[in-house]
């Protein structure tokens, strides 16, 4: 029986144990089967988006973008297809879809209806469908997962394209509805749809180009920008691959011609063949004001015309402002500022060398002069007028400143440039995606389409100047436009010979933030000048100012103009306080008479003469001279001594200030404690001389005794040497 009970108990203790293991597999089954099932479900809709579903959220939300093939055109009798993206941004399941391709297959849009139909994409709402649209493509896509992304080809048979009548650009809406319409996103695109029977009209095309540097706040491009620029796969050389030998008219900046001169020899073997290559380019080419500035900008915000460079100023240095092995046309300047005999001023004659060197290094010929390319912002008759006074014959503008007229007679022949396209080409050559670039495509197919049909003579094309086009899709957008059966190449001189209209000018008001910001850094740049005048020579610092303040007026800012402009009054301001006083602890006189150390500070790069004033808040303090002049080295420090009087004894706080010639403030002023103690000079005086006095006569003194002992102890000597008796030692007695 005992036997039988320990047998029963060990099978019972197994059992037990086998109870736990198993209440602990089921725990943990418990804990990572839902992780498991989440890890396997993410997978599989990472893998594919179409391999779920589930019912939509309220908090879905929805991306899509579609993109014709083949830039929209539709032959009659070929298959085409539109390539839609669709996106869940949201954070929960979007639920099946349905995804469908409207055609206003019969209607064929004008150039005016089209730029309105893309103008409106961001309202777009399947509720919109136009009621002429038919639906021609519908399939089903299965839920997106939060984060995930599906493309879906919604492809047209030839023999049931849904696209009739004559030739012309068709709008076209895809449009994507979940279930019971909880999601519901739509974008715009449009087809070309060609016949087979009848003819295609086509229009001669052009783009503008700008070859600059945008969003470079330089006055001249350094060394290291100049050879990124133009190295080979640079963005200055990929865009020249772009547009060399295509309809392109390339507006030329005269800062990159400079810029790469001013290296000399040791500009790089890549940016010397890049000027070559310019040289030799076929296309109609303009100059730029300086970095692209924008002339309109002055004369709408302060009715004053766009400054011209002066010269490069210290960025012109002897070893760094000519072409070639020339050297520089700047003289070095002198420590001192002499006048050079019989020429003027050492200022003028660096003047007038760092104008005439930077004329020199921007000089390029082009085959188009008296050109401007201008915006739209603040362009009226008065600047116009004033535009064609400083001799541009001819400006390329957008359409919509000029009512939509190709070509307008006022006081200069006005080209307009479309506004519609410009915005769909910036879209194709800045796209990020092929199939961003193919929907910009497809809108400059079918605008184009549409400019032909209503018999425009030109359709002159912007490229974006704001941003550098990344060389692959820009030479697809310009290759692949050019190569529409309704876009013949054109140079942009052709278009002066269609006959011009009489138009009123509707540009847009400037901006009331940006003509602020343009009046504040002309200010800000007359007062740069007036410091300027401390300097040796002031063109050194005036020169590089005005071309940095052409940059920050650069057309290539867009929307940052305003940001620029105030970037340059910042830098202004810090300018004007690189000559200043060092500040300086309490400092304590002793004399009645005695000169005030004043140290100045000067973080420029040439040397400057400066007037440093001190001016008493009391009668305490008299100030000898009242202008001190003062010399500072570049990026050093000079002490001026200024030369005072105590009248009373007492604490004093002055204020020391440095002044130009004449007398304008310099910087910040600087306060300065002073502790008066006039009278304790001649006291000390005394007091050194009475113990200096004491010390001589008490080392004269102790000089003759010793020297009295030491003849003594030589007498001795003697005596005993001698054998003598020494004579007893009077010294110092006397008789009774």
């Amino acid at each position: 029986m005992a036997a039988e009970r320990e047998r029963r108990g060990l099978r019972a203790h197994r059992w037990s144990w086998l109870a736990a293991l198993g209440a602990v597999a089921a725990l943990v089954a418990g804990i990572t089967m839902p992780a498991i099932a989440a890890a396997v479900e993410t997978a599989q809709s990472s893998s594919s988006a179409l391999a779920t579903s589930t019912t939509a959220d309220a908090s879905a939300s929805l991306s899509i973008l579609s993109a014709p093939s083949g830039a929209g055109l539709v032959r009659q009798g070929d298959d085409y297809r539109v390539r839609v993206t669709l996106t869940n941004t949201g954070e929960a399941p979007t639920g099946d879809l349905t995804v469908s391709l409207h055609v206003s297959g019969a209607t064929a849009a004008s150039r005016d209806e089209l730029a309105a139909w893309f103008a409106d994409d961001a309202a777009d709402d399947p509720a919109d469908i136009p009621s002429d649209a038919a639906t021609v493509v519908t399939e089903t896509l299965s839920s997106l997962a939060p984060g995930s992304s599906a493309v879906l080809d919604l492809a047209v048979a030839g023999e049931r394209p849904g696209l009739s009548g004559a030739f012309g650009a068709r709008t076209a809406l895809v449009t994507a509805q979940g279930d019971g319409g909880t999601i519901t996103v739509a974008d715009r695109t449009a087809l070309v749809w060609v016949p087979s029977a009848g003819t295609v009209p086509s229009v001669n095309t052009t783009f503008v180009a700008a070859l600059s540097t945008p969003g470079n706040r330089s006055a001249l491009l350094s060394a290291d920008d100049v050879n990124a620029l133009t190295s080979e796969a640079g963005d200055l050389t990929r865009l020249l691959d772009a547009v060399a030998g295509r309809p392109v008219l390339v507006g030329i900046d005269p800062r990159v011609i400079a810029s790469i001169r001013a290296l000399g020899t040791s500009a790089s073997a890549d940016a010397l063949a890049f000027l070559d290559r310019l040289e030799r380019l076929p296309n109609e080419t303009f100059l730029l004001p300086w970095a692209d500035a924008d002339p309109v900008s002055t004369l709408a915000a302060a009715g004053v015309p766009l400054p011209a460079p002066e010269g490069g100023g210290a960025a012109l240095t002897p070893d760094n402002s000519g072409p070639g092995d020339e050297p520089s046309a700047s003289p070095t300047l002198s420590s001192t500022g002499d006048e050079t005999e019989g020429t003027g001023s050492a200022d003028d004659s660096a003047a007038a060398a760092s104008a005439a060197a930077l004329a020199e290094l921007s000089d390029w010929p082009v085959s188009l002069t008296g050109w401007s390319w201008l915006g739209a912002e603040g362009l009226d008759v008065e600047t116009l007028d004033a535009l064609a006074e400083s001799g541009t014959s001819t400006a390329v503008v957008p359409s919509s400143a000029i009512g939509g007229e190709p070509v307008v007679q006022s006081a200069a022949v006005l080209l307009g440039a479309d506004d519609a396209l410009a915005t769909a080409a910036h879209s194709a050559s800045l796209a990020d995606s092929q199939q961003v670039h193919d929907a910009g495509l497809a809108r400059v197919g079918a605008l184009l389409a549409a400019t032909a049909r209503d018999g425009a003579p030109f359709a002159l094309i912007e490229l974006s100047r704001e941003e550098l086009a990344r060389s692959d899709r820009l030479v697809s957008t310009i290759a692949q436009t050019i190569m529409l059966p309704w876009a013949d190449s054109a140079d942009a001189s052709s278009a002066r010979a269609n006959p011009a209209v009489q138009e009123d000018l509707n540009g847009e008001s400037i901006d009331d933030l940006r003509a602020t910001a343009i009046d504040d850094a002309l200010d800000a740049e007359r007062a740069d000048r007036r410091f300027a005048e401390i300097a040796e020579s002031p063109s050194f610092i005036t020169d590089v100012r005005r071309l940095e303040l052409l940059a920050a007026l650069s057309q290539g800012w867009g929307e940052r103009s305003a940001i620029e402009l105030d970037r340059f009054v910042v830098a202004s301001g810090e300018l004007r306080r690189s000559v200043q006083v060092v500040e300086s602890s309490a400092i304590l006189l002793l004399a009645d008479r005695t000169s005030l150390p004043i140290t100045v500070q000067n973080d420029l790069e040439v040397p400057v003469r400066v007037f440093v004033r001190v001016d008493p808040d009391t009668g305490r303090l008299r100030v000898l001279d009242s202008n001190v002049e003062t010399l500072v080295e570049p990026q050093s420090q000079t002490r001026a001594v200024v030369p005072v009087e105590s009248v009373t004894n007492g604490d004093v706080r002055i204020t020391v200030s440095v002044r130009d010639a004449e007398g304008r403030e310099i910087g910040t002023p600087t306060r300065v404690a002073l502790d008066l103690q006039a009278g304790w000079e001649t006291l000390g005086v005394l007091i050194v001389g009475g113990a200096t006095l004491l010390l001589l006569v008490v080392g004269i003194t102790r000089d003759l005794r010793k020297r009295e002992r030491r003849r003594e102890a030589e007498r001795l000597e003697r005596t005993a040497a001698s054998g003598e008796h020494p004579a007893p030692d009077t010294t110092g007695t006397t008789d009774e």
